[in-house]
């Protein structure tokens, strides 16, 4: 009988460090933003009947993919191409680790919509690892509202694998300031959440990350972006080779940007 009463506290315990974890993910995000991490593969456009093209080189310290390093210490160079018109976007992006062990190419074409003060989007892309002779496709669904107090956007994306059958959940809460107007400052926090995605690892909440972004712009065209992320692992099974890579750690990316 205490035996069970044990497992109950633990488990209270658990959905409790929870709940205060989402507090203070509000509370932080009162003066927080959507980070400009160098290494998001595609910036989804809306261009209103107009073709915009958009430019990326950067480079990460440590390759951050669901809440893990999924480099092991090694950091990544990545590029990016995106096209945009209208409701319609496209792009290609590569990565190459620093040791030039791994690289990776992605094929990306989304749906957008904006509607008052919400955003959607649907988008498809197809992965090629060439050194590991492998390939995945994934579909994206995400939803975004802007009307929040405190001038906060919060976001709910969702990626699901065709090959691991199973979907990533990513919950942001956002914030941006314009102290100049050729400089832009962000700050943000995001909870992720596996089911299925990262086949070998758990399900459930994965990470917590709390970060900062800033972009200069130099020009009508050009501009320099930084950022600097520090994730929390949650709850990561030592057993499980997935979780292996799922830990605290910080990481940061530069990059420059050229705008069409």
């Amino acid at each position: 009988m205490s035996y069970n009463r044990t497992e109950d506290l633990k488990a209270l315990l658990k959905i409790l460090k929870y709940f205060f974890l989402a507090q203070l993910l509000f509370f932080v995000n009162v003066g927080s933003a959507h980070d400009a991490e160098t290494n998001k593969p595609f910036e989804k456009m809306h261009a209103h009947r107009t073709f915009n093209a958009h430019a990326h080189a950067g480079w990460e310290s440590r390759y951050f993919s669901e809440g893990r390093d999924a480099l092991h210490g090694k950091s990544l160079w990545n590029s990016s191409l995106e096209l945009g018109y209208d409701h319609f976007s496209g792009g290609v992006w590569y990565g190459r680790s620093s040791n030039h062990q791994y690289d990776e190419l992605q094929y990306n074409i989304a749906l957008t919509q904006e509607i008052d003060e919400y955003s959607f989007y649907a988008g498809y892309t197809h992965l090629l690892f060439p050194k590991d002779d492998a390939s995945d496709d994934e579909w994206s669904l995400g939803i975004s509202y802007e009307g929040l107090p405190f001038d906060l956007t919060t976001s709910l994306d969702a990626c699901y694998s065709m090959d691991a059958k199973g979907t990533f959940y990513e919950w942001s809460n956002t914030r941006e300031f314009h102290p100049q107007e050729d400089l832009d400052i962000s700050f943000s926090g995001t909870f992720g959440w596996n089911e299925g995605y990262v086949s070998d690892g758990h399900n459930g909440l994965n990470f917590f990350s709390l970060g900062s972004g800033a972009k200069k712009i130099l020009s009508e065209r050009f501009s320099l972006a930084g950022h600097g992320v520090y994730s929390w692992a949650i709850d990561p099974d030592s057993n499980l080779a997935g979780d292996q890579g799922l830990k605290d750690f910080f990481h940061f990316g530069l990059g420059v940007e050229f705008d069409f």
